[in-house]
């Protein structure tokens, strides 16, 4: 795999990063990841304004603009011969300087079966902090989230759902949550920590545009088993049903309707 890095591809192996320098010491940095279809890469825009957004955050003073970046994530396409692909831009403080890589790699999607069966979550011993600074962006101090990612899959399932403070639903370890009842969407407010994904931003739109109620709100726990539908929303995973959670089925276990609407207008958008 050939990376751009600071500027210019190099062989992955040739990719060095600084070992005492803060991004590499402390997680001073910021990432994005993304989804290319047919080389075209869904709401490029929004990621790189929700990156440039981040950076200032974190201190962090990169010089180069959002259209080097845009630029360097097509070259990467075309230098590993990809064409649908997970795509990663990473900005971290240097010895002296911000630095930045980009990386495509293929991967393997989900597929239409992962879908028809859904997603197991469970609720995670790991907790967001809706107060901290961290909580909105997508900073490379990732270690809670990804603790709770590797406690699902050792209770075999497929994510983890994360409560705040105050035992309010925040997010799942890698994507927002949805819910569904009474044929009205339901998800966790930005206050109570949860990222403002850009998927998470798609799905609400889409709503509107099929005239269906959302209501971004304060959720518990008991609300998920309550629920008639509940789905993941992340741009790999794309629009993933829920369909079991803490070893209980949500409704009956399968995709619901409304969730299966969302799904389906998000992949015309992908067109």
């Amino acid at each position: 795999m050939k990376i751009w890095i600071n500027g210019k591809f190099v062989e992955e192996a040739e990719a060095k990063v600084d070992i005492v320098s803060a991004g590499f010491l402390y997680g001073q940095g910021v990432f994005e990841t993304m989804r290319a279809y047919n080389e075209r890469v869904f709401r490029l825009d929004s990621h790189l304004e929700r990156l440039f957004k981040a950076l200032p955050v974190l201190n962090l003073e990169l010089t180069l603009g959002p259209d080097v970046l845009k630029k360097a994530l097509k070259q990467a396409l075309k230098e590993n011969n990809l064409k649908d692909a997970y795509l990663r831009i990473t900005v971290w403080q240097g010895k002296d300087k911000a630095e930045a890589a980009v990386f495509a790699k293929a991967n393997n999607f989900l597929t239409k079966d992962d879908y028809y069966k859904g997603f197991k979550a469970i609720a995670s011993s790991f907790r967001q902090n809706e107060f901290s600074i961290l909580s909105g962006i997508k900073s490379a101090n990732y270690l809670p989230l990804l603790l709770a990612y590797q406690e699902a899959k050792k209770k075999n399932a497929d994510e983890a759902i994360l409560l705040n403070t105050r035992d309010f639903l925040a997010e799942a370890s890698r994507a927002n949550i949805f819910l569904v009842k009474d044929n009205c969407l339901l998800t966790p407010s930005l206050d109570c920590g949860c990222l403002p994904g850009i998927t998470r931003d798609t799905v609400l739109g889409l709503a509107v545009k099929e005239k269906i109620k959302v209501i971004e709100a304060k959720l518990k726990p008991e609300d998920i088993q309550r629920a008639d539908e509940a789905f993941l929303t992340n741009s790999l995973i794309e629009i993933m049903p829920l369909t079991t959670f803490e070893g209980r089925p949500i409704k009956k276990g399968f995709p619901g309707k409304i969730t299966e609407l969302i799904l389906k207008r998000y992949r015309l958008l992908l067109q």
